[in-house]
C-alpha cells in the first residue's frame, strides 16, 4: 500500500530527500515481543499511593490492560530519580510512590506486579534511569535540593558526585568511578532480589540540555589520562564503559538476564557520519547530545536488545519513521542484539499526521516486515486506558495486536 499524507491525500509520503514513495505491506506481521512502558516519574502512569486496596487495583489493571492488547512484556519504571519502587538497601523509596522520598509502602509494589504477571507469562523488565537525580529543581539551590533527599540517597551522601545541566536538573557525574560502581550495584541488587527478565535503561544519559557552565565534568576532562580525547569522546567513553560493565555484571549474575537500552531514535545523521541515518543534519543526535554511542554498543554486543524511540510520523520533515526504521533494521544485522521499535502512541490525535487513527498501525506493518525487527514497544501505558490520546487510534491498535484486522 502506497502511503499518502493524511492531511493531503494526494501528496505521496516519500523517503527523506527522495522521490521514492513509502510502501507498507497490506498485512501486519506479529513479532515475538509486544510491550508497553509504565512510567512512574512524576506519576505519569501511576498515581500516588493513597490507599492500599486502590493501589493494588491499579497494578492489577496494568496486567488486565496488557492482556486486552496482547502485550507480553512490561517495562516498569522502578528507578525514576535515583530512588526505588522496590525494597532496596542502596536507594530510598521513590517520592512518586508514597509522596515522600524514603517512606515505605505497605507492600512490595514490584514483587506484587511480578506475581500478577507470572500466571499470564508476561515478562517484567526493571526500567531504570542510571544517572538522573532530579527533574528541574526550580527555585532551590543544588545544596537545598540534595539536603531535602532521604539520607539513604546516594546523591545526598556524596554531593561532590552530582553535577547540573543549564536547566537545573541534577545527574550523577558519569565520569566518576564511584558513580559507576554504585549504578552497577543498584542493578545487581534488583536482579538478585526480584524475578525480573532484565534491566532496561532509557535515553537519559547525559541530559538533553547542556551541562552547567559552573557545575560540570570539565575538571574530570582536564584530568583525563588520554589527552588526545575530545570532550565528546571523553564523555562517550565513560557512558560506554558503564553500559559495557553493567551488561557484564548482569551476565555474571545470570546469563539469561537481559540488558537493553531505549535511546533517542537518531544516533547520527549521515551528514555527520556516513554510517548514520537518512535524516536531516539539524536533528538532535544521541551521539552528540547524550553522548550515547548506541551504534557502537550494538556492534560490540554490549546489549541484548535495543529499543530506539522512533516517535516521529512517516511524513516528518527531518526524521521520518520509515528512514529510521530501515536504518536500525540494518544496524543490527549480523549482531546478537535484538531490535524492538519504540512507538509514540501518546502522540495519536496530535495535530498533523498523528491525527490519522491508523498512523501507529501503519508503523507496525512497515516495521515488522523487516526480519531483524523482533518486536514493538509503546509509550506510554496510560494511553492504553484512553487517557490523553486518540481513542480511535488505540482501538485500531488493539484490533491489530489481537490479529482481528
Amino acid at each position: 500500500m502506497k502511503l499518502f499524507y493524511y492531511q493531503d491525500p494526494q501528496k505521496p509520503i516519500t523517503y527523506f530527500n527522495s522521490k521514492k514513495q513509502v510502501i507498507i505491506p497490506e498485512k501486519y506481521q506479529e513479532k515475538e515481543l509486544r510491550a508497553f512502558w509504565v512510567s512512574t516519574v512524576v506519576n505519569i502512569d501511576l498515581p500516588l499511593f493513597n490507599d492500599e486496596k486502590e493501589y493494588r487495583l491499579e497494578l492489577e489493571e496494568i496486567i488486565k490492560t496488557a492482556l486486552k492488547y496482547n502485550i507480553n512484556t512490561i517495562f516498569f519504571q522502578v528507578r525514576p530519580l535515583n530512588d526505588a519502587f522496590y525494597t532496596s538497601k542502596l536507594n530510598p523509596y521513590s517520592r512518586f510512590l508514597m509522596g515522600k522520598e524514603g517512606q515505605k509502602p505497605p507492600f512490595d509494589v514490584l514483587e506484587y506486579l511480578i506475581q500478577l504477571a507470572k500466571p499470564h507469562k508476561i515478562a517484567i523488565h526493571a526500567w531504570c534511569n542510571p544517572y538522573r537525580v532530579s527533574m528541574k529543581i526550580n527555585n532551590l539551590t543544588k545544596e537545598e535540593y540534595l539536603n531535602s533527599l532521604s539520607e539513604l540517597n546516594f546523591a545526598r551522601k556524596y554531593p561532590e558526585l552530582v553535577i547540573s545541566d543549564e536547566n537545573k536538573q541534577l545527574i550523577l557525574n558519569p565520569t566518576k568511578e564511584a558513580v559507576k560502581q554504585f549504578i552497577i550495584a543498584s542493578m545487581v541488587e534488583i536482579v538478585s532480589n526480584y524475578d525480573v527478565k532484565g534491566i532496561h535503561w532509557d535515553d537519559y544519559f547525559y541530559p538533553y540540555a547542556a551541562l552547567s557552565k559552573t557545575d560540570n565534568d570539565l575538571e574530570d576532562f582536564e584530568g583525563r589520562e588520554d589527552k588526545s580525547l575530545s570532550l565528546g569522546d571523553f564523555r562517550r567513553k565513560h557512558v560506554t564503559n558503564i553500559v559495557k560493565r553493567t551488561y557484564q555484571a548482569l551476565k555474571d549474575k545470570n546469563e539469561k538476564l537481559k540488558f537493553g537500552v531505549s535511546p533517542f531514535g537518531i544516533w547520527q545523521s549521515k551528514e555527520n557520519d556516513v554510517r548514520g541515518s537518512n535524516t536531516a543534519q539539524s536533528t538532535s543526535q544521541s551521539y552528540h547530545h547524550q553522548y550515547a554511542d548506541t551504534f557502537l554498543w550494538v556492534k560490540k554486543g554490549y546489549l541484548d536488545y535495543i529499543v530506539p524511540q522512533l516517535y516521529w510520523e512517516f511524513g516528518h520533515e527531518v526524521a521520518p519513521f520509515a528512514d529510521l526504521t530501515r536504518w536500525w533494521a540494518d544496524v543490527v544485522k549480523g549482531t546478537n542484539v535484538d531490535l524492538y521499535i519504540g512507538h509514540g502512541v501518546y502522540r495519536l490525535g496530535r495535530k498533523g499526521e498523528f491525527e490519522n487513527p491508523l498512523e501507529i498501525n501503519n508503523q507496525l506493518k512497515y516495521a515488522n516486515q523487516f526480519e531483524t525487527v523482533k518486536g514493538n514497544v509503546f509509550f506510554t501505558y496510560k494511553n492504553f486506558l484512553g487517557i490523553e490520546v486518540l481513542k480511535a487510534g488505540m482501538l485500531n491498535l488493539k484490533r491489530m495486536l489481537n490479529n482481528e484486522d
